[in-house]
């Protein structure tokens, strides 16, 4: 009687192991089939977004260019030749002048020098031409190096109440700021560095393609809010918001005009 029993119960126990593999095959199966195909899906619309994200070049405006040269160079000169007769301005002796120039013009000329040679220094690295792609910003250079600032290149930050992605100020302007590896970088499209010779046309949406870039290929790092509304980004498209910088600028205007008229009457007051 016990053999049965035995044989009964080894029966019912594969079977029930059968049922429990049949289970997982038609659970897991599906499963597998899903994540398999998010997974696909996500890779192709990683491809798309590097597909869709053209690249975005630089465009010199040669005649502003020109101009900004030209007055650049017609400063330059006033100051040159202002510092160049400032002795026979102070001096109103002709003795004094000698003296005075002994000492004056060396050291002038000294300056010239070093300065002439920072020039030429400085020219050597001055940016020719900005790209940004999908890999990020390059900076072409006159020398034909090469700076950029990559997107797989950018670290979180540990401390958990700190943005990944923000701005500081420098100038009196904002600069685009990230963790580049091991060091704090300035994203720089605004200053000397990125316009000094040409003048850029397209600075603006050179930015906001960079940080569309970074909201495309890093999802993970956190960009401060602030950062969109300093340089006036719609974060859902990307685009200028023109709305809110004529407001602003439009705030800003109507102070500038009532201090203006405030002090021209307290002025007319003080005099009257």
């Amino acid at each position: 009687m016990l053999q049965p029993k035995k044989h009964i119960q080894s029966h019912s126990f594969k079977k029930n192991i059968s049922y429990f593999q049949f289970c997982i095959r038609a659970v897991g199966t599906p499963v597998a089939l899903f994540i398999l195909t998010i997974f696909l899906y996500l890779e192709h619309m990683q491809e798309d977004k590097g597909k869709e994200f053209l690249p975005l070049v630089s465009k010199p405006w040669f005649f502003m260019t020109l101009v900004t040269r030209f007055f650049a160079a017609l400063l330059l000169l006033a100051m040159f030749l202002v510092i160049l007769i400032l002795p026979a301005i102070i001096c109103g002796q002709l003795t004094w002048f000698i003296v005075v120039g002994i000492l004056y013009y060396p050291i002038l000329g000294f300056l010239l020098y070093r300065f002439f040679l920072y020039q030429k220094k400085i020219r050597k690295r001055i940016v020719k031409r900005i790209v940004v792609d999908d890999k990020g910003v390059h900076y072409e250079r006159a020398d034909g190096t090469m700076d950029e600032v990559l997107y797989s290149n950018l670290k979180e930050y540990s401390f958990s109440d700190q943005y990944d992605v923000g701005v500081s100020p420098r100038n009196k302007q904002y600069m685009l700021k990230v963790n580049d590896g091991s060091r704090i970088a300035d994203v720089d499209f605004d200053g000397m560095d990125a316009g000094y010779y040409y003048y850029f046309t397209n600075l603006r949406a050179l930015r906001r393609k960079y940080i569309q870039g970074i909201v495309y290929f890093r999802p993970d790092l956190r960009i401060n809010p602030f950062v969109f509304d300093v340089y006036y980004i719609n974060p859902v498209d990307f685009t200028f918001d023109w709305k809110t910088y004529w407001a602003t600028l439009l705030k800003v205007g109507g102070v500038l005009v009532l201090l203006t008229l405030g002090g021209a009457f307290l002025l007319y007051k003080l005099v009257s």
